[in-house]
């Protein structure tokens, strides 16, 4: 008679477990509640635009073919305006709202949010803020970058200027005063410096973020004339700069290479001069002709189609990315999880090493939670195809040949460490007839 008694007790205590094993699995939510953080205001209004504007395609295009496994993404968005301070703040209170944020420019912004994020355990995709600072030396859990860091698209311009441009070998900066402005430079010289020990580094200079006047900075460059101009500014600031630089004469003396250079929208394009050295900052680079890529150039006619605007800048593209990385991690995490939806560490779990399909090519979001990605460089050139400034001789550059490896704690050093061999690796230039 003792048998069927442990049975019973084994089924009782079996059936007591369903309950709170039930639990653990994660409701499925009538929507995806997610907040987009962007300038609207200020500045750097200039890139909230064209961010809204892609992530409102991008998200209409997933709910149209049935959302994340039939469930919608509704977004809020959010003004990144107003500081760091402000903006941990705000992610406070979003974390009581939404299920997952994505968005943020400012470095600044991204490294008081990060640790923020991390202490919440709120999925935090970050789309376009780089400074380096935000994984080395940390191991997040909730935070991934879909953005690589500023140090691969310093890598690229330097690598472009010595591949094409091997006769400029004095160098100076002007770049903003604050995290990014100083990654770029840093890296940017040190790159220059070890794949061509010849090149001489003259001014940097650094002004305050959004201040929008340069004339005496430009007049001092002026005096100096380095060989090369190197700047990293974006949005109103990068505006700015080219309308004075070009007013008082500095394109004409100096060759000028914007990292950014596409940042400015269609209003820093129209007023930039053939012959800059400008970087896409891992998004595209608008060429004269035809876009032979076709989803490519189906994206671009269906933006332009809905906004009356062309997809220049990099907004559009970074925050696309974000927002399929989303898609696709969840998609991966409810596979995972047996059809069922996922609790938020399982989405996060699922991202790591997630390949995710861009228009341009796949993006790896590594183990380190940073995208690798590669990075388009080629030189301003106005044609009557466009009413604004578009690009030649492009190279693009993969990501193998630009990512600090995973795992790397001084990026700088690094960088440092590459030999001029290098520039025999660097893809050919691709030119279109105009």
């Amino acid at each position: 008679m003792k048998m069927p008694t442990v049975k019973w007790i084994g089924a009782v205590a079996l059936l007591s477990l369903l309950p709170a094993w039930a639990g653990a699995q994660a409701a499925r939510p009538k929507a995806l509640k997610v907040a987009v953080v962007t300038f609207f205001s200020g500045s750097g209004a200039v890139v909230g635009g064209p961010s809204v504007n892609s992530a409102k395609m991008t998200i209409d295009k997933i709910n149209q073919s049935g959302g994340i496994d039939g469930v919608p993404i509704h977004a809020q968005y959010i003004d990144e305006s107003g500081g760091p301070t402000k903006n941990v703040a705000e992610f406070r209170q979003l974390a009581q709202k939404v299920d997952v944020v994505l968005g943020y420019v400012s470095s600044a912004d991204c490294l008081a949010v990060a640790p923020v994020a991390e202490q919440l355990k709120v999925p935090t995709i970050l789309s376009d803020c780089t400074t380096n600072s935000l994984f080395e030396g940390h191991h997040y859990k909730w935070v991934f970058r879909t953005q690589p860091p500023a140090s691969a698209n310093a890598l690229a311009m330097a690598l472009y200027i010595l591949k094409l441009h091997p006769h400029l070998k004095t160098i100076a900066g002007l770049n903003q005063d604050y995290a990014f402005g100083h990654d770029q430079w840093q890296y940017f010289s040190a790159a220059m410096r070890a794949l061509d020990p010849g090149v001489k580094v003259r001014t940097a200079l650094f002004t305050k973020l959004f201040s929008g006047s340069y004339t005496s900075q430009i007049s001092r460059l002026q005096g100096e004339r380095p060989n090369l101009l190197y700047s990293s500014f974006w949005g109103g600031d990068l505006v700015a700069f080219i309308q004075q630089a070009q007013a008082q004469g500095l394109f004409g003396q100096t060759q000028v290479a914007l990292s950014l250079g596409t940042q400015g929208g269609v209003q820093g394009l129209k007023a930039l001069p053939d012959g800059v050295i400008v970087g896409s900052e891992h998004s595209y680079l608008m060429h004269p002709g035809k876009i032979s890529n076709p989803r490519l150039a189906h994206f671009v006619t269906e933006y332009h189609k809905r906004f009356g605007k062309y997809p220049v800048s990099t907004y559009p593209y970074t925050l696309r990315r974000a927002l399929l990385a989303l898609r696709d991690g969840y998609q991966r995490a409810i596979k995972d999880n047996g059809g069922n939806w996922p609790s938020d560490a399982q989405f996060a779990d699922a991202l790591e090493g997630l390949k995710v399909k861009t228009l341009m090519g796949s993006m790896l979001i590594r183990r380190d939670h940073q995208a690798a990605y590669h990075e388009m460089v080629g030189e301003s050139v106005h044609t009557s195809q466009y009413p604004f400034a578009v690009f030649n001789h492009v190279i693009t550059f993969p990501a193998s040949m630009i990512m600090p490896p995973p795992g790397t704690s001084n990026t700088g050093k690094w960088i440092a460490s590459l030999k001029p061999s290098l520039l025999a690796k660097v893809p050919a230039a691709k030119s279109y007839s105009h």
